[in-house]
């Protein structure tokens, strides 16, 4: 027999968890066109989701899947597409250089580590930006979605994460990941 504090505990678990952490609603088709410049609107993608110092956001039309990240560092950001882990993820990272330069990188993640990846998952980026302002850095990626979402693909897995350097070396300060369940 349990105690009655576990039942309370139980019954808490039960009622609280699904609020706070309930499922994603459905990415379906759009016909939103989005401008890939460094400056998002979330009302141009159909999911934006706030985490602890990022912002993801997601839009699907038949033609573009837009992916961005909205971090609160002047260091790297990125997102990955394909995987909850950063094994098996194709993972886009970037960062505004000291200079004033982007700095990009696809990469593919192998265990807990990523690696340059070949020229057959750069042909899936359609375009890109990376701004960084008031303290917040921002990815923009237009992907060709057929690379990412396969027919009869229920869900989309997605990671991402920013650090504070200005460098692809450094550890995250933050990540997460998501499964987006797909329409």
């Amino acid at each position: 027999m349990r105690s009655p504090a576990l039942n309370l505990a139980f019954l808490l678990f039960v009622l609280f968890v699904p609020g706070v952490f309930g499922q994603a609603k459905p990415l379906a088709l759009s016909s939103n066109k989005i401008a890939i410049n460094g400056v998002v609107k979330s009302s141009d993608y159909s999911f934006s989701q706030t985490y602890d110092g990022l912002t993801l956001h997601v839009n699907r039309t038949s033609s573009v899947l837009d992916v961005a990240v909205v971090a609160d560092t002047t260091g790297w950001v990125a997102v990955g597409l394909g995987s909850l882990t950063m094994d098996g993820a194709t993972i886009f990272m970037g960062f505004i250089g000291p200079d004033g330069k982007v700095s990009f990188k696809p990469q593919a993640g192998s265990g807990h580590s990523h690696h340059d990846v070949g020229s057959d998952v750069r042909a899936t980026i359609i375009s890109f930006a990376i701004k960084e302002t008031a303290g917040k850095t921002t990815l923009q990626l237009a992907l060709r979605p057929a690379a990412y979402i396969k027919r009869g693909q229920s869900i989309l897995p997605i990671i991402f994460a920013f650090g504070t350097r200005k460098s692809f070396l450094p550890l995250h300060a933050f990540h997460g990941a998501l499964s987006l369940p797909l329409a």
